[in-house]
């Protein structure tokens, strides 16, 4: 089935999102407050070894003249735990939807698309969050969440790219599930989260950490949030060409596979 079907069958997605949302912190003392201590926690971890363990200074946006390493830190985090999260909760969700995929006929992409779309609720409650501390610490911030706004597109289509094609590849190689755990550890280390990217020393290592698929993300995000500017064209199209071209291969790939899940769960 292709992406079209799924979007007609759009009442079922809706269901499958607000299932994934109810279901998510369900018997949860704190319940939704996990979605924002968790890169809370985070952000105070990677506050202490970058600023007190290694003692480097506190980048400073341009032009917004911040210097506050975690809203540095968290306006990079947001984007990159977004596609994490939900790459991680959608590798499986095929093979959990198998007893659903064995009994009826249903867009095999919905599974997948209803984790981004939950994920997608949950960043948008933390982007509002962030955008308050942004205020009280004197950074107007609300103009730019129009372009932050148009990032997402872009990391969403990013997302269910490699969602569909690695969703639907762990249905065949189980490995899949466990490889992703250390290829998103790799991601997040040598994206530009914990590290001011111009500080790096070697040049090659700068210009693969820039134009790398979730550098380049982060980066944009970062501009767009900490420094208060618009990213450069040659960002936006790098973002653009990532997003487009992750998508159409992860939707092919998974329609490809697709009419095998019955007879391979």
């Amino acid at each position: 089935m292709s992406l079209r079907t799924a979007v007609a069958h759009r009442n079922l997605l809706y269901l499958l999102s607000l299932k994934e949302l109810r279901t998510r912190y369900r018997k949860s003392i704190l319940g939704w407050a996990w979605s924002l201590l968790n890169p809370l926690s985070q952000m105070v971890i990677f506050s202490v070894i970058f600023l007190y363990v290694f003692n480097r200074p506190a980048p400073v946006g341009v032009p917004s003249g911040l210097d506050t390493f975690p809203l540095y830190f968290l306006a990079g985090l947001l984007p990159f735990q977004f596609f994490s999260i939900s790459v991680t909760a959608a590798i499986g969700s095929v093979q959990g939807g198998a007893s659903l995929i064995k009994k009826v006929a249903f867009p095999h992409e919905q599974l997948v698309l209803s984790i981004v779309i939950a994920q997608f609720i949950t960043l948008l409650i933390e982007l509002a969050v962030l955008s308050i501390v942004f205020l009280i610490f004197g950074h107007m911030v609300l103009p730019w969440l129009i372009p932050m706004l148009m990032l997402m597109v872009f990391v969403i289509l990013f997302t269910t790219g490699v969602a569909l094609f690695l969703s639907a590849a762990n249905v065949f190689f189980h490995d899949i599930n466990y490889l992703w755990g250390i290829v998103a550890q790799l991601l997040f280390y040598t994206s530009p989260i914990i590290f001011v990217l111009e500080e790096i020393q070697f040049t090659w290592l700068r210009a693969i950490i820039n134009f790398g698929p979730t550098g380049a993300f982060v980066r944009a995000s970062q501009e767009i949030l900490y420094d208060g500017q618009w990213p450069s064209l040659a960002r936006w199209g790098q973002v653009a060409v990532y997003s487009v071209v992750m998508f159409a291969f992860g939707a092919w790939v998974f329609n490809r596979l697709s009419p095998r899940f019955a007879e391979e769960l």
